[in-house]
Protein backbone atom coordinates (compact mmCIF):
# COMPACT_ATOMS: atom_id res chain seq x y z
CA UNK A 1 0.00 0.00 0.00
CA UNK A 2 1.15 3.29 -0.60
CA UNK A 3 0.57 6.70 1.59
CA UNK A 4 1.98 9.59 0.21
CA UNK A 5 3.92 8.38 -2.24
CA UNK A 6 5.82 5.75 -0.22
CA UNK A 7 5.26 2.12 -0.10
CA UNK A 8 4.69 1.33 3.59
CA UNK A 9 5.03 -2.10 3.32
CA UNK A 10 8.35 -1.90 1.37
CA UNK A 11 9.45 0.48 4.09
CA UNK A 12 8.36 -0.92 7.30
CA UNK A 13 10.93 -3.89 5.56
CA UNK A 14 13.39 -1.75 5.91
CA UNK A 15 13.02 -0.55 9.21
CA UNK A 16 12.70 -4.69 9.98
CA UNK A 17 16.15 -5.14 8.07
CA UNK A 18 17.49 -1.66 10.02
CA UNK A 19 16.29 -3.16 13.38
CA UNK A 20 17.99 -7.17 12.54
CA UNK A 21 21.64 -5.44 11.62
CA UNK A 22 21.45 -3.54 14.95
CA UNK A 23 20.30 -6.55 17.17
CA UNK A 24 23.70 -8.64 15.45
CA UNK A 25 26.08 -5.60 16.49
CA UNK A 26 23.92 -5.64 20.46
CA UNK A 27 24.49 -9.00 20.50
CA UNK A 28 28.09 -9.19 19.31
CA UNK A 29 28.78 -5.81 21.48
CA UNK A 30 27.55 -7.82 24.34
CA UNK A 31 29.34 -11.32 24.00
CA UNK A 32 32.78 -8.42 23.50
CA UNK A 33 31.93 -6.72 26.69
CA UNK A 34 31.98 -9.78 28.50
CA UNK A 35 35.09 -11.22 26.97
CA UNK A 36 36.92 -7.91 27.78
CA UNK A 37 35.74 -8.26 31.23
CA UNK A 38 36.96 -11.81 31.79
CA UNK A 39 40.16 -10.81 30.14
CA UNK A 40 40.72 -8.05 32.40
CA UNK A 41 39.77 -5.43 30.35
CA UNK A 42 37.94 -3.47 32.97
CA UNK A 43 37.69 -0.23 30.39
CA UNK A 44 37.14 -2.09 26.89
CA UNK A 45 34.45 -3.85 29.13
CA UNK A 46 32.70 -0.45 30.08
CA UNK A 47 32.97 1.09 26.45
CA UNK A 48 31.35 -2.06 25.42
CA UNK A 49 28.39 -1.98 27.67
CA UNK A 50 27.76 1.61 26.95
CA UNK A 51 27.74 1.15 23.31
CA UNK A 52 25.26 -2.10 23.98
CA UNK A 53 23.00 0.42 25.39
CA UNK A 54 22.91 2.76 22.80
CA UNK A 55 22.23 0.17 20.13
CA UNK A 56 19.35 -0.98 22.27
CA UNK A 57 18.03 2.64 22.42
CA UNK A 58 18.57 2.63 18.18
CA UNK A 59 16.45 -0.72 18.30
CA UNK A 60 13.77 1.56 20.27
CA UNK A 61 13.30 4.64 18.09
CA UNK A 62 13.65 1.93 15.16
CA UNK A 63 10.46 0.10 16.88
CA UNK A 64 8.68 3.60 17.51
CA UNK A 65 9.32 4.48 14.08
CA UNK A 66 7.70 1.70 12.38
CA UNK A 67 4.69 1.87 14.84
CA UNK A 68 4.18 5.10 13.60
CA UNK A 69 4.56 4.17 9.92
CA UNK A 70 2.02 1.22 10.95
CA UNK A 71 -0.46 3.58 12.55
CA UNK A 72 -0.17 6.37 10.05
CA UNK A 73 1.10 9.16 12.99
CA UNK A 74 3.91 11.65 12.94
CA UNK A 75 5.95 11.95 15.90
CA UNK A 76 7.09 15.66 17.15
CA UNK A 77 10.02 15.92 19.04
CA UNK A 78 10.31 12.16 19.73
CA UNK A 79 7.37 13.19 22.24
CA UNK A 80 4.48 13.24 20.88
CA UNK A 81 2.18 10.95 18.09
CA UNK A 82 -0.32 13.10 16.64
CA UNK A 83 -2.90 11.25 14.50
CA UNK A 84 -2.84 12.78 10.29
Amino acid sequence: MCTNGVNTSQFESMIDMADDYVAVGYRWTHKMAHMAEDGGFASASEKLHAAQTLLADARALLDEAKMCVEEGVTVSNGITAKRV
